[in-house]
């Protein structure tokens, strides 16, 4: 009973330090001090001298080692060890093999083990405290032979010795015996070893030594200071304090693993990594925080474990229902994408154009209800004047949008445009012809009442019998797409006929009627087009001064162009209507308007050319206008404030066009029209292809292109983006700067592209702005994503134009126009067919006119003054022109 206590309760004791020190630390190490199998001789010192003797013999060894033995008489002998250093040692352990022999009287004496404790060796043996240790017996009749001794020596001891504190101890046996033999006796201590648990390291220690301080590991923060303490028997006891993984980190094999791209940890807890929320990113591993995907954003209310959200998509569905001239009520529908956001308000906001500039309505334009923060999906404006054009804009809005400003990706906007115009010369009666005039006015609104009654009653009345047109529903085209419309002009009218001639359509056989009857506002019949002078010739037809009667009583001077390139079957011409169904919605400033496209036949084609009605231009496309100004042919002088103004229109222009999915891929000045108010509208869309599934257009048919203004990736890939426009975009700013010089003078179409794949870029024009050249530059730079937009450039420019003095609009247009005037009054006077009057006509000019421009002309008779070449599947070859 006794021995099974005496097991237990040890058992028991290293089961709780195991359990409390986490179950999984590694094994216990040993570190031996002193072993006396290890030494050749010990030379202890013995008391009385000679009563302790040292033999080698082999003791379950290769080699003899030394052996202690006592015998004779049965006085106290005691024998003292060398000075030992303790090393790291705090508490010592010893292991030791013995045996005594036994004696007569069945009495058996103890060995007595001491220690000594000490910073210095010790000169004698002296009395402490005392370990006894039992040890084996053995008999024999005479005095043993010393071969026999080993036979005895084969049951090993083990003890503690205690603890120590000073440099190094001393060890001292004594015995009263009859005889005792002693060997082996080994010294040693044992170590904590290295441990990582629960994300704390704590290197190896000495058992017995005062609590440790660990440190977390690698990724991981500290809690509370972690303290673990190594017991006497080398296992680390419980741990006190911790860390836990920091932010971004997760717990991972008692490491702490920084999270995963695409995955976050925001506290300091056990947690693992999550994965970010919707539209949100990591840029790195060990993200506390998913930041927002590029076009989302986070309010400072929204927390990081929810998703980032963005401002709305534009209303859809607007409808306008016209009242009488002032009144009009706006319906439209929310926006397909709201953003992720549950809450949606609108703002409307009103425009009214004066001379070129649209400016905020006045307070004559009244709104039912509050045109900010509307909730629901209708207003009524009133007090719309017919004698304005007006531009309305529903926003839809959220928290974010705010935070964005981004504002015109979540409108839509359409154009009210006047229903007629000022009149000249309309006097404001002075204030006495006003006071004599009130009487009449009063009289006449008395009068007007007793008529209104009247026809009140005689109106209710009719209503069973006719029923009144009195409002007009009006559907304007979805997100983000600009639409103009114009006011009735009477509230019932008789159903308009079809603009399509019965012969317009046969020569459309083979067209959809859907397609057919989305084309009734721009097919028009051939006979309601005159055509007159030439007025220009380029790469895909040529242009023609025209009449266009849209209705009887009604004609509108118009330049026609010919579309005699790219209709080659039955589904090129299909196409072609199917663009110029899309065009027909265009409504910006600049750009050119699609008025209609009718067809004739020509007896050398079996299909129908296509004649693009577009409005008249007063000056003509703006390289001719910029050349004729720099060779003299207009004796004016177009300031660098107009220049940038030109450049601002284009990019504007542009960027309306590529929002709607269109590639120009034929932009130049040549391509750019200037109208009588000095507004630049591109045109000219020859080239143009709608992109429908994918962000480019890869050419794979043989046609002419325009070598000097294509991107690298066009000349080498024949792959067009709104990126390649860009360049181009930068190619016709050069242009403007240079006033219609050539580009790329003196290099061949066939050398271009080994030139700019070289880095070979435009040159700095005469006497432009560094900083704009820089612009310029940005366009040109070899990777199409690293080009700014079209609105980054517009807005870039006109930072540049601020920086100018201030040009007013009326001078600047003025100025250039009497120059016009004089010019066409030149041009009036050598040339009869002009128009009558001498009046100012349409320049497009086919080539420079002045000795000038003849001088200049035979100095580059090698230059290719547009710049075309034929280009197949992204290779150039020679073509027929001059180069």
């Amino acid at each position: 009973m006794d021995v099974s206590n005496s097991m237990l309760w040890p058992t028991l004791a290293l089961l709780w330090m195991w359990t409390w020190s986490g179950g999984c630390d590694t094994q216990t190490e040993e570190v031996e001090i002193f072993h006396s199998d290890k030494q050749a001789r010990l030379q202890w010192t013995s008391q009385p001298h000679g009563e302790w003797t040292e033999v080698h013999l082999r003791v379950s060894t290769e080699n003899p080692v030394p052996v202690l033995q006592a015998c004779g008489r049965t006085i106290r002998r005691t024998i003292l060890s060398k000075w030992i250093e303790r090393k790291d040692a705090h508490y010592l352990l010893m292991e030791i093999t013995a045996a005594q022999e036994e004696e007569s009287s069945g009495h058996l004496s103890t060995l007595q083990v001491h220690l000594f404790d000490k910073d210095t060796p010790l000169s004698a043996f002296q009395n402490n405290e005392v370990r006894d240790i039992s040890i084996p017996t053995f008999t024999w009749n005479s005095s043993p032979p010393n071969s026999q001794v080993p036979d005895h020596l084969i049951h090993t001891q083990p003890m503690s010795l205690g603890s120590v504190t000073r440099r190094g101890f001393q060890l001292g046996f004594s015995f009263s015996g009859r005889c005792l033999f002693m060997t082996s006796i080994r010294v040693y201590y044992r170590r904590c070893p290295d441990i990582v648990f629960q994300l704390v390291s704590f290197g190896r220690t000495a058992a017995g030594s005062e609590s440790q301080l660990g440190s977390c590991v690698k990724g991981a923060v500290e809690v509370s200071p972690p303290v673990r303490t190594c017991t006497e028997e080398g296992v680390w006891g419980p741990l006190q304090g911790g860390c836990t993984c920091a932010l971004g980190h997760q717990v991972m094999d008692n490491l702490c693993e920084a999270c995963r791209m695409g995955y976050y940890k925001s506290a300091n807890e056990s947690g693992g990594c999550r994965l970010c929320p919707a539209n949100t990113g990591t840029h790195r591993e060990g993200s506390e925080r998913c930041n927002c995907l590029n076009g989302f954003s986070r309010l400072p209310t929204d927390p990081y474990d929810l998703g980032c959200t963005k401002p709305p998509s534009a209303p859809v569905n607007l409808t306008a229902q016209h009242h009488n001239d002032s009144v009009l009520t706006v319906t439209w529908s929310p926006p397909h994408d709201r953003g992720g956001r549950e809450e949606l308000k609108y703002h409307v906001k009103c425009e009214k154009k004066e001379t070129r500039q649209w400016e905020a309505c006045n307070d004559d334009v009244v709104f039912l209800p509050d045109p900010m923060e509307l909730t629901n999906t209708s207003i009524r404006i009133m007090g719309l004047s017919p004698r304005h054009d007006y531009r309305l804009s529903v926003q839809a809005w959220n928290d974010i949008s705010a935070l964005q400003g981004v504002a015109h990706l979540s409108t839509a906007t359409f154009t009210i445009h006047r229903l007629w115009k000022v009149p000249p010369n309309v006097v404001t009666p002075a204030p006495q012809q006003q006071s004599r005039r009130f009487a009449w006015l009063a009289v006449g609104l008395l009068s007007g009442s007793v008529l209104l009654v009247i026809l009140s009653v005689v109106c209710f009345m009719r209503r069973n019998y006719t029923k009144l047109r009195s409002e007009q529903a009006i559907m304007l085209l979805p997100v983000n797409v600009g639409t103009s419309y114009r006011r009735p002009d009477t509230v019932d009218t008789a159903p308009q006929q079809t603009n399509m001639a019965q012969d317009v359509v046969q020569m459309l056989g083979g067209i959809s009627s859907s397609l057919l009857d989305s084309l009734k506002e721009v097919l028009v019949e051939r006979n309601k087009l005159t055509l007159g002078k030439e007025l220009g010739k380029g790469e895909f037809g040529s242009v023609y001064e025209g009449t266009f009667t849209p209705e009887e009583g009604m004609s509108i001077k118009v330049a026609v162009k010919t579309m005699r390139v790219g209709i080659y079957n039955q589904e090129d011409l299909h196409e072609f209507l199917r663009e110029a169904e899309i065009m027909k919605n265009f409504d910006h400033d600049n750009v050119v308007r699609l008025l209609g496209v009718t067809l004739q036949r020509e007896e050398d084609s079996s299909l129908p050319v296509p004649l693009v009605i577009l409005p008249y231009m007063k000056h003509g496309d703006l390289r001719r206008f910029l050349i004729a100004t720099r060779f003299g042919d207009l004796p004016i002088f177009v300031p660098h404030q107009s220049l940038l103004h030109f450049m601002i229109d284009i990019a504007s222009g542009m960027d309306y066009l590529s929002s709607r999915g269109f590639l120009h891929r034929d932009l130049a000045a040549r391509n750019c029209m200037l109208g009588d108010d000095l507004r630049v509208c591109v045109a000219d869309f020859g080239l143009s292809k709608k992109i429908y599934n994918s962000s480019y257009y890869r050419q794979r048919v043989v046609i002419r292109v325009p070598i000097k203004w294509m991107s690298i990736e066009s000349l080498s890939e024949s792959i067009y983006t709104t990126k390649s426009d860009v360049w181009s975009f930068g190619v016709t700013m050069w242009e403007i700067v240079s006033r219609g010089r050539t580009p790329y003078p003196g290099i061949h179409n066939h050398e271009l592209l080994d030139l700019l794949q070289s880095g070979h870029r435009l040159k700095l024009p005469e006497d432009c702005d560094q900083k704009l050249y820089e612009v310029m530059r940005s366009c040109w730079d070899r990777e199409p994503a690293q080009r700014p937009g079209f609105r980054e450039l517009a807005e870039e420019l006109k930072g540049l134009l601020s920086e100018l003095p201030v040009l007013e609009a009326s001078q600047e247009a003025s100025y250039i126009n009497q120059g016009l005037e004089v010019a066409a009054a030149i041009a009036a006077s050598q040339d009869p067919q002009t128009d009558s009057g001498g009046k100012s006509t349409n320049t497009y000019w086919p080539s420079p006119v002045g000795a000038a421009a003849a001088a200049a002309a035979a100095r580059d008779e090698d230059m290719d003054e547009d710049g075309y070449l034929k280009h197949i599947s992204g290779s150039a070859v020679e073509s027929d022109d001059k180069d």
